[in-house]
């Protein structure tokens, strides 16, 4: 151990990609020497650079150097004398200052770089930020961004050695899953048995068990576990706030970016759901059995309180935490020592996971012997029924007593929290629940009300519990007019700030309410409160459709004008919102057209010259799609009156950007460019950021016409960068496909073909292509593919359909920083 270099030190894991299948396909004499070669050459370049031989366990090697560039070297080195063999290496290199002790290195460096080393791919190099600091500015580095690794618990920046193009990192960045609110305490054997489970091919496994067993963290821990095994990811629906089994489809394919046809979305992807709380919407469970049996690489890890019964379900009932187990949870979030007291309380909770968290909340004020003395006295009682499962009846009786421990305003506070789907903010409990911070903040120390993301929340076992005080006291319906004039009242204050500079930071907020905005619009379906549905919907819609709600969102407008004859301004809107959603999703002109009528004439009646300009630009988008491209022109002109007579800025600009597509699609680019750049320019004005984007987006379309390649590159870009932060799927794909024409109009065929098949990735949500986007794209692959071959066209295809959002991004992105920098 002395010759280990101490101080800063840059540790280098390596190990072999495929091992287990490398060694099938050359036999084991074969692969021994492949093995011994492997070792020769990562020995020789890390001697070379003074790296010194910590560990070697089977293929894998842990390295130390004195220094990051010696070590970044010799990985380098590694990997080129590597390249044209069977052996893919994936190496990993992190900087930090371990305790060098008799028996090694020990500190969270070592492990840390060990995770750094797992998450990539054969032949990428990947590398810490401390170690990227400490590489001069000669080194070729790819910024990956920031990605959360097992055990670690921030996000952290990773780099790649060198500008090639990996699929995404095998990290948990390859999910949606939830980061866990506290640690995982015990339940080995349990996770054993889940992914031994999946692991001998269950592909719907339902663990089951009462509310606060555990069901959630555990099968959380499993698919995080399983995140590497799954290329196409691991992602995470949650259904607790859901009530309406017609939407447990569309909320997935929402969760996936799928705006329809979700089985083809994912088709032979592999891929893992973590369905959540199904109990609440169990009458599903056909449409995810159909979804199975579609999709032949799909696993499916639901929890629910009752089983799905449907074919090829296998059950995991999730016992209680074993005695050690829950004594040790106790502990940990009571911060006490372990004693019988909290031995004998956790088995009087019958180690129920939720239980004993809300008893460790208590020991603030009360020893371990009081509250199982307190609580003692109920459990007996209630447990003297034989209805209910004993586990369920442990569990209410906890949470009825810690309820019964709060004073008379925390309780109060506790039932009408309740009303709020999905969590709240502190202006919505204040608003609504009528909450002061001090009583909010005491409820979180008692873990009855959970605090994350700015938000508050209740787990569903103790909302339930809050909903039923609630309706016990009889204000359950005063509750819910309040919450549904709250969020009535937010969006149609959104409804302007979605239109400002403001724009980005509204569609998070209102996205983050998304359960509550539905809740409110099902409190007013439930009354019979028509124009206040008609209300709450006509603001929203746009707004669900950019965020790919298309399914939800032309059923409640359905719903809405089904239920309201009032002839207003908020029927126009709707209005207009199926007859935008009819086009869009299923390219029903006939009807696009006779709702964009009937919206017309109300406007007209109603004299609101904002409305009426809407609804005639909405003709024209059916007239242009039918080729009556004079009957458009004279709308949209119209229109652009109309808007200018009452000082409609964005009126006039959105008119602008749509008479601008009537010579893009003739071949008018020098006319297009001319009239984009006005719509850009109001944009920018009214510090629209959708806006800019479309108007970048379709200006970069016009200099591509006219081979300003440069100039619609920075422009596409642009516009992507802005659809990526707005979160715009649509826009997304388009900038994508636009950017591939660019790049095979550079004779860069490689880059547009990696393009297209990104957008592709991106695009499998239903997403239809319009006439002008149609042609463009034959044409990029018409001449990529004359380029490239078809063997080349479908492998650099195939590495573009690999990756991830951020991944094509950062594609495109870096690459214009390097053009930037040559000029």
């Amino acid at each position: 151990m002395r010759d280990l270099p101490s101080g800063t030190v840059t540790f280098l894991f390596t190990d072999i990609e495929g091992s287990t299948k490398l060694l099938h396909e050359l036999g084991a004499e074969c692969y021994a020497e492949a093995l011994l070669q492997h070792r020769r050459v990562v020995r020789q370049a890390c001697a070379e650079q003074g790296g010194v031989e910590v560990d070697t366990q089977g293929d894998a090697f842990f390295l130390a150097f004195p220094s990051a560039p010696s070590a970044a070297a010799a990985a380098q080195a590694i990997a080129n004398e590597l390249a044209p063999g069977r052996v893919n290496l994936r190496i990993g290199l992190h900087t930090g200052a371990p305790l060098l002790t008799e028996e090694g290195y020990v500190g969270e460096d070592v492990h840390f770089a060990a995770r750094v080393g797992a998450s990539g791919h054969g032949g990428q190099i990947l590398l810490s930020r401390t170690t990227r600091e400490l590489l001069g500015p000669q080194v070729v580095l790819r910024d990956l961004g920031e990605h959360r690794l097992k055990d670690i618990p921030e996000a952290v920046a990773l780099y790649q050695l060198g500008g090639e193009v990996f699929p995404p990192l095998k990290t948990i960045s390859n999910t949606n899953l939830p980061r866990a609110a506290s640690s995982f305490v015990g339940r080995e054997t349990e996770l054993k048995q889940i992914l031994a489970e999946i692991e001998q091919g269950g592909r719907l496994l339902t663990l089951t068990g009462p509310g606060g067993s555990g069901k959630t963290r555990l099968a959380l821990e499993a698919a995080t576990t399983l995140v590497p095994e799954y290329k196409a990811g691991v992602f995470w629906v949650g259904f607790a706030a859901l009530r309406d089994p017609a939407l447990v489809t569309p909320q997935i394919a929402h969760a996936l970016g799928a705006k329809d046809g979700l089985a083809e979305h994912i088709g032979e992807r592999e891929m893992l759901l973590l369905i959540d709380n199904l109990e609440q919407v169990i009458e599903a469970a056909p449409d995810l059995s159909q979804l199975l049996q579609a999709c032949p690489n799909l696993t499916l890890l639901c929890t629910s309180r009752e089983l799905l019964r449907v074919r090829g379900e296998v059950e995991y009932s999730v016992p209680p935490l074993a005695s050690t187990e829950a004594v040790s949870l106790f502990c940990e979030r009571s911060r006490l020592e372990p004693s019988d007291e909290i031995s004998e309380l956790c088995a009087r909770l019958d180690n129920l996971p939720l239980a004993v968290e809300l008893a460790a909340a208590r020991t603030k004020a009360l020893t371990p012997l009081q509250i199982l003395e307190r609580l003692s006295q109920r459990l007996d009682l209630l447990k003297g029924g034989r209805d209910a499962d004993p586990r369920q009846q442990t569990l209410r009786a906890t949470i009825e007593w810690s309820y019964e421990l709060l004073s008379e305003v925390e309780r109060h506070l506790f039932w009408w929290l309740s009303v709020f789907s999905g969590g709240c903010t502190l202006e919505a409990a204040e608003e609504v629940a009528g909450a002061e911070l001090d009583t909010l903040q005491s409820l979180v120390e008692k873990s009855l009300v959970r605090f994350s993301n700015a938000r508050y929340w209740m787990l569903e076992t103790v909302r339930e519990y809050a909903l039923e005080r609630l309706e016990r006291a009889g204000e359950a319906d005063e509750r819910r007019d309040r919450h549904g004039r709250f969020f009535l009242a937010l969006a149609e204050e959104a409804a302007k700030e979605l239109e400002g500079p403001q724009q980005a930071i509204w569609i998070e907020r209102l996205d983050d309410d998304h359960d509550n905005f539905r809740a409110a619009l099902q409190h007013f379906v439930i009354l019979g409160a028509a124009d206040l549905e008609l209300r709450l919907v006509a603001p929203l819609w746009k707004l669900w459709f950019n965020l790919g709600y298309w399914e939800e969102a032309r059923r409640a407008l359905e719903h809405a004008l089904a239920s309201s004859s009032a002839a207003t301004t908020d029927r126009v809107k709707v209005l207009q919102g199926v007859a935008w959603i009819a086009y869009r999703q299923d390219g029903d002109i006939a009807l696009s057209r006779r709702l964009g009528e009937e919206a017309l004439r109300l406007s007209r009646q109603l004299d609101d010259a904002v409305l009426a300009a809407g609804s005639l630009r909405q003709l024209a988008v059916a007239a242009q799609a039918e080729g009556e491209q004079e009957r458009a022109t004279d709308l949209l002109e119209e229109a652009a009156r109309l808007s200018r007579s009452v000082g409609d800025l964005r009126g006039i600009g959105t008119a602008t950007n749509n008479l601008a597509h009537i010579p893009l699609l003739a071949g008018d680019f020098r006319r297009a460019a001319d009239l984009f750049e006005k719509s850009l320019s109001v944009a920018r004005q009214l510090g629209n950021e959708l806006d800019r984007g479309t108007a970048l987006l379709n200006l970069g379309q016009a200099e591509r016409g006219l081979h300003d390649y440069h100039a619609a590159a920075t422009h596409l870009t642009e516009s992507l960068t802005i659809a990526r932060d707005i979160g715009i799927r649509e826009a997304i794909v388009e900038a994508l496909y636009a950017l591939a024409a660019v790049a095979a109009g550079m004779d860069e065929a490689e880059r547009a073909a990696r393009l297209v098949g990104a957008a592709q990735c991106q695009a499998d949500f239903g997403h239809v292509l319009e006439e002008f986007e149609r042609r463009q794209l034959e044409g990029t692959v018409e001449t990529i593919r004359m380029v490239l071959g078809d063997e080349g066209f479908e492998k650099a295809l195939g590495v573009g359909r690999a990756m991830s959002l951020e991944t094509a991004v950062e594609y495109v992105v870096g690459d214009a920083r390097s053009t930037d920098a040559k000029l």
